[in-house]
């Protein structure tokens, strides 16, 4: 990765001295829009500003680079604000506004210089300006971002021809025995046919050609580029060879054209320059040397046998859900999951298998070059987009003999390469196996929850009736519960059980929070015939906005603390199990990193001697001093079994959630 952006960043420098000495009839409109494109796509200006100063000071007049070096000034103070006002994605307002800007100011120096204005020649340079800025900001996209679009993308491919003619048009042809504008040439051949095949590579000759050669005799060099391209593409596509043979292939073929026909081939500048091409050839980074071919190999196996087996589990566990649900509410009828229900469930389940979206090809091309660098073979990468617009990345690879390879590794190359934070999700391997087989990855969650959970049977030689959950649903979302089932003992433990196992399979299988309330409800309603209930306490923390929705169903109140400052949530609603039309109070919050939240059920605050029980909890957790849940959950149970003696009221449990801002 740092060989590829040093390679890139040498490289557009160099760009910008060149252009800078790409002078025609005393003007360098390209030049200007080469700095406009740069800002435009955020690239380091300063640097481009100087190589570009640098390559305008060879052999030209002051003058000029005193006019241009004006402008370059003004076109970086207005174009690096377009963030704060109007230019973001606007390509031709920017271009508008630098071609009017060197029309103004050559106006302006010619007035200066010659005491009249050629407004002709001043149209002519605003028109090139305009043109070049819109062509070279498709340009440097395409190389950046995504270098094979060229292939398929008629605009990307002219626009990155049209930047290196004319990097080559300020080259010299020979500078102390250094041949720069040939082994440029020579160079973009080779490397347009060994990415994009023949059509690009005869492309790039006739376009090198006319701007490399300054005479008609000398364009027998396009003849015999074209033919040795064509050669070598022919034997290159029979013998499906490699980088280093098909440079020497193409060397091969470069020679015996030379010696037998066109013997300019074998002059001294032209040798040294298909030397000097293929050195660099051979040396530039494998990320710019994907070829598109490789490339398709590589998405034609999106439609893998590992693809298949992964959608295939994803399937069987939707249908253990299912099997799960139906023996919960085995013997009862009327649950209130009807075939449209699940029918929604299981289009939202294969949206999501459906909603593979293509990875930048640049981004690929770099993770499979790390990942080849450490013995690992790449079979394919994926991009699923989920329902809430966040990235899930499948890897299907594995790694030579006598390698090893973590799954984390690969995690962390990708991270590098996509710039996003990623968590190995639970069905991934954790080590990459000799056996091709699939690391899962979703992008990391902006948050964590720390959790404690303190659980209290009001005789010690009972079994609580109270019972909880803690645990993670696969959409990112931290699940809390506490059911609370009515009296004490194994029948109120069983009744609380039941709430919390149906809740569970209902929301793990994927179904709408407010419908699995409503279902469990209806369940236990028909089921205890109103004769046994549980209270509901819910809270599900989306962990990556912080977003929280609090459902309530007879339960004791809630307490959020954040700060020095918190806020009670309370519930009048019947609990669950008593009818079937029980209403379920929810409501939503926004957490932030360090909030923390208290769910007690009612035999907590029943325990509490003083009148206002919900005042002297609230004084607790505010003057507590505990930084870690587990703390504030002893310091509250230990205070409250002190104020009643240790004799509670009833059953008591209580959860200790923090939110903490993820690393």
């Amino acid at each position: 990765m740092k060989l590829t952006n040093a390679f890139r960043g040498f490289g557009m420098a160099a760009f910008a001295f060149f252009i800078g000495r790409a002078f025609i009839m005393g003007i360098n409109p390209f030049a200007v829009g080469f700095l406009a494109a740069v800002c435009l796509y955020e690239e380091s200006a300063w640097l481009v500003f100087a190589a570009l100063m640098a390559g305008m000071s060879f052999g030209t007049i002051t003058v000029a680079v005193a006019k241009y070096g004006v402008v370059f000034v003004i076109i970086m103070a207005v174009l690096k604000i377009k963030n704060s006002i109007f230019f973001r994605n606007k390509t031709l307002l920017a271009a508008f506004i630098v071609s009017s800007m060197i029309f103004l100011v050559d106006l302006t120096a010619g007035y200066i210089q010659y005491g009249n204005v050629e407004i002709i020649k001043s149209l002519v340079e605003a028109s090139l300006t305009f043109s070049s800025t819109v062509i070279f900001h498709k340009g440097i996209v395409s190389i950046k971002e995504d270098h094979l679009k060229i292939a398929y993308d008629n605009e990307a491919a002219l626009s990155v021809l049209a930047l290196s003619a004319t990097v080559l048009l300020g080259m010299p042809d020979n500078v102390k025995g250094i041949v720069f504008a040939q082994s440029f040439a020579l160079f973009m051949l080779v490397f347009m046919l060994y990415k994009f095949g023949l059509g690009m590579g005869l492309l790039w000759a006739a376009v090198s050609s006319a701007v490399c050669f300054k005479d008609m005799s000398d364009m027998q060099y396009l003849t015999a580029w074209m033919i040795v391209t064509a050669l070598t593409y022919i034997i290159v596509l029979f013998l499906d060879v490699g980088r280093l043979w098909f440079a020497i292939i193409f060397l091969t073929i470069y020679y015996l054209a030379g010696i037998g026909y066109y013997e300019m081939l074998l002059s001294l500048d032209s040798q040294k320059a298909v030397l000097s091409a293929i050195l660099i050839f051979i040396l530039a980074p494998n990320s710019m040397m994907l070829r598109l071919d490789d490339r398709q190999k590589i998405k034609d196996s999106g439609n893998s046998s590992e693809w298949g087996r992964l959608v295939i589990e994803r399937v069987n566990k939707l249908a253990d859900a299912f099997k799960r649900i139906e023996y919960t509410f085995a013997g009862e009828s009327g649950t209130g999951i009807g075939f449209g229900d699940v029918g929604e469930i299981i289009e939202q389940f294969t949206n999501q298998i459906d909603s593979r979206v293509p990875i930048n090809k640049t981004i690929e091309a770099g993770i499979i070059e790390e990942l080849s660098a450490r013995a690992v073979m790449i079979k394919d990468i994926f991009l699923v987009k989920n329902p809430d617009d966040r990235y899930e990345v499948y890897i299907n690879a594995r790694v030579g003999r006598g390698s090893l390879v973590t799954a984390d590794t690969v995690k962390k190359i990708v991270e590098d390469k996509m710039k996003v934070k990623l968590v190995l999700k639970d069905e991934s391997r954790s080590i990459v196996s000799r056996n091709y087989d699939i690391i899962c990855m979703v992008e990391k969650p902006d948050f964590t929850c720390k959790t404690a959970v303190r659980r209290l049977s009001r005789y010690d030689e009972d079994v609580c009736g109270d019972n909880f959950y803690v645990g993670d649903l696969q959409d990112g979302q931290k699940l809390l519960l506490i059911a609370d089932g009515m009296g004490n003992g194994e029948k109120a433990a069983r009744d609380s059980e039941n709430l919390i196992d149906s809740l569970e399979e209902l929301l793990s299988a994927g179904f709408d929070k407010d419908m699995s309330i409503k279902v469990v409800n209806s369940y236990l309603a028909k089921k205890n015939k109103g004769e046994s209930f549980s209270t509901l306490d819910m809270l599900l923390v989306d962990l990556y906005s912080g977003c929280g929705r609090l459902y309530k169903q007879g339960a004791a109140t809630t307490f959020i603390k954040r700060g020095d400052w918190i806020e009670l949530i309370k519930s009048t609603s019947l609990p669950v199990g008593i009818v079937e039309e029980a209403v379920c109070e929810k409501c939503i919050k926004k957490f932030y990193s360090g909030d923390i939240i208290v769910m007690v059920s009612d035999g907590l605050l029943e325990s509490i001697v003083f009148e206002n029980k919900e005042d002297y909890m609230q004084e607790l957790i505010l003057n507590s001093e505990a930084a870690e849940p587990d703390e504030l959950a002893g310091e509250i149970v230990d205070d409250i079994k002190n104020l009643s003696g240790n004799r509670l009221k009833d059953d008591a449990t209580i959860i200790v959630c923090k939110i903490v801002k993820s690393l």
